[in-house]
């Protein structure tokens, strides 16, 4: 008898501490979604600790997509509909490195547009919220250009992933009342499907520029090797910032390697000391073999390298 009462008591406290969690994450995404939407609320559908369990297959490795710093992107099935669910660690993490009412309150805006991974809903009752999405691929970009997979993307659909992820950047600038930076763009942040169609994903970072100014500062988060000079050096943030990651960006679909430094005659240097015959050597040699016109290309590198002196040039205004 005495055995049954620590049972149900035990249940009882779990129910409540499950409760009080959903409050505590309802009121903070609620706060956010208020914030950006100008006072509006935007309702997104809730989904049960219980029933994304179950759609991973109690989170099962297997079904494990991305693992990033602070969380995991699963694979999973709700409803005979195919989903992408967001994790995040429940290991003390920095509070700048968790960050999923921001990215939901953002990303639930932001899923109007293609080229971004559409959020469904999102469960309050786990210690962080954890996010679930559309299925929107089973890949990331990174994984995908790096110079070590198999299958290289073509030239012709490098392209395309380009100009596809710079028209989701520029919705993010100019579709709000306030232009909104998102401040972590890199290829592990962008899902392909099946036909290579981008989608951005991650809005956790992501800052407003407040009404009537030209840039906002904050304190510097991100991966060292995005960052902007400006920002990295004082938290000066404008739309620019966002350019420069985009330039990065650019590099690593042409030469398939990470966005600070490139391995050139025995030694490591950095991007910003490249010139344009330097980085047409760096090329890689599968695009090259695709006979890619040489004035594409140059313009392509010219961006790569011209996103560093913009963001200057802005910061210094």
């Amino acid at each position: 008898m005495i055995a049954c009462l620590k049972v149900k008591r035990h249940d009882k406290d779990e129910i409540e501490d499950g409760q009080t969690i959903f409050i505590k994450n309802g009121g903070a995404l609620l706060e956010e979604l208020i914030a950006f939407c100008n006072g509006r609320s935007n309702p997104i559908r809730h989904f049960s600790a219980k029933e994304l369990s179950k759609a991973t297959n109690n989170y099962d490795r297997r079904q494990m997509l991305v693992y990033d710093f602070g969380y995991k992107l699963y694979k999973g099935s709700l409803r005979d509909c195919s989903i992408i669910v967001k994790k995040y660690h429940d290991s003390s993490l920095p509070e700048f490195a968790v960050q999923p009412y921001k990215g939901i309150a953002v990303g639930s805006q932001m899923s109007a547009h293609r080229n971004v991974l559409k959020v469904l809903g999102c469960c309050l009752e786990t210690k962080q919220p954890t996010v679930v999405y559309e299925s929107g691929g089973t890949k990331t970009l990174y994984t995908c250009i790096s110079t070590t997979n198999v299958e290289s993307i073509p030239w012709k659909c490098r392209l395309k992933i380009a100009r596809d992820l710079a028209s989701a950047v520029a919705y993010l600038h100019t579709a709000f009342s306030r232009p909104v930076i998102h401040r972590d763009i890199r290829s592990s942040n962008v899902i392909l499907d099946q036909n290579n169609v981008p989608k951005l994903i991650d809005f956790g970072l992501c800052i407003s520029i407040p009404e009537g100014e030209s840039h906002v500062e904050d304190a510097v988060l991100g991966r060292t090797g995005h960052l902007a000079p400006e920002y990295a050096a004082r938290g000066y943030l404008t739309e620019k910032v966002d350019v420069y990651q985009f330039g990065m960006l650019l590099f690593e679909l042409l030469n398939g390697s990470g966005p600070l430094f490139c391995f050139i005659e025995g030694k490591f240097v950095a991007i910003d000391n490249l010139n344009l015959d330097k980085l047409s050597n760096l090329v890689y040699n599968r695009i090259k073999n695709e006979g890619i016109e040489q004035e594409q290309l140059l313009d392509f590198e010219t961006f790569s390298l011209d996103a560093s002196p913009l963001t200057t040039k802005r910061g210094q205004q």
